[in-house]
């Protein structure tokens, strides 16, 4: 109703339409008028420089190189990190402390916890929630993503992001890293990301990785003649359900908090970005902001009575 009324239903139908059913499939309808406006004023911000065109940078190595300087400054100050390890459950106990048991069935005990998983991930691990917690949490709706990885012998366009509209294409977007990024970087070859977003409980999370390379190097062929078969040298396929929490109508009412009814017990994570789209930058300041909420939050509730102050806490 807003992108009508500012643009008009022609304007609409042949340009929004398309993208947003690209973005966010048929969970548009239901999606709040703020996420078009985060996402243009994201865009734009890119264009501050007074320069009125697009500005990105590139980490070489990508964010891989970013988590390996974290995990090895964080052993360095000596603390443990455990990998596949997924949390079964958080529960509180009557000393205080909270009890984590991960897959293996080993309960260990902690003063603090900060769960960062999906929404839906806490409302399980965590049966102590208000049932007022437990619908915030599980009433977050999520768009996930199947996000094919192609090196291909020759470009295909000038651009580093091209947004598809046309309905028989399978992904909803190509986007071409060696515009960023030179092709030596890649050992003289081209790397192209084709996402395709479908709501978390798609059907199409469970195709093959082969059909999907069928699917999805026949379209490249037929969108670039220029390319052949021979040209893809390499096909990955990445699955996430749970990437983007979609901000429905009056979401900023819902969602869910950081403090929680059980004392010592946190919630951050990025379903919990109100007026701003899903990124790195949004990402970092929704952690600056909530950590700062925890610290106070958790140097006012000694461990002893954490239970007795969370019935007056302003959470």
């Amino acid at each position: 109703d807003w992108l009508r009324k500012l643009s008009g239903k022609r304007t609409f139908e042949k340009m929004w339409l398309p993208l947003l059913r690209a973005k966010l499939g048929d969970n548009y309808q239901q999606t709040s008028a703020a996420f078009i406006w985060a996402t243009i004023a994201r865009m734009y911000a890119a264009r501050r420089t007074g320069l009125k065109k697009e500005m990105f940078g590139y980490v070489k190595g990508g964010y891989r190189n970013i988590l390996e300087k974290f995990e090895a400054e964080l052993r360095r100050l000596n603390v443990k990190i455990e990998f596949s390890s997924p949390v079964r459950q958080i529960q509180r106990q009557e000393n205080g402390c909270l009890t984590v048991t991960a897959a293996n069935g080993e309960p260990v005990e902690f003063d603090r916890t900060i769960m960062s998983v999906p929404s839906s991930i806490v409302a399980k691990a965590v049966p102590q929630l208000s049932d007022e917690e437990q619908h915030r949490l599980t009433n977050v709706q999520y768009q996930g993503v199947i996000c094919a990885s192609l090196l291909l012998k020759k470009p295909l366009t000038p651009y580093y992001v091209t947004n598809i509209t046309d309905t028989w294409v399978p992904f909803t977007g190509v986007i071409e890293m060696t515009n960023l990024v030179p092709p030596e970087k890649f050992g003289g070859q081209h790397l192209i990301y084709l996402p395709k977003y479908v709501p978390a409980h798609s059907d199409a999370f469970d195709v093959s990785d082969e059909v999907l390379e069928t699917e999805f190097v026949d379209a490249i062929l037929r969108m670039h003649p220029h390319v052949t078969r021979e040209d893809v040298t390499a096909f990955r396929v990445s699955r996430v359900r749970q990437v983007m929490a979609i901000p429905t109508l009056n979401y900023s009412e819902t969602v869910p908090k950081h403090l929680t009814s059980v004392p010592g017990c946190y919630v951050v994570n990025s379903s919990q970005i109100c007026n701003g789209t899903l990124n790195v930058n949004e990402n970092i300041k929704l952690a600056d902001e909530a950590l700062i909420e925890i610290f106070r939050a958790s140097s006012q509730i000694p461990a002893t009575d954490r239970a007795e102050q969370a019935a007056t806490s302003p959470a």
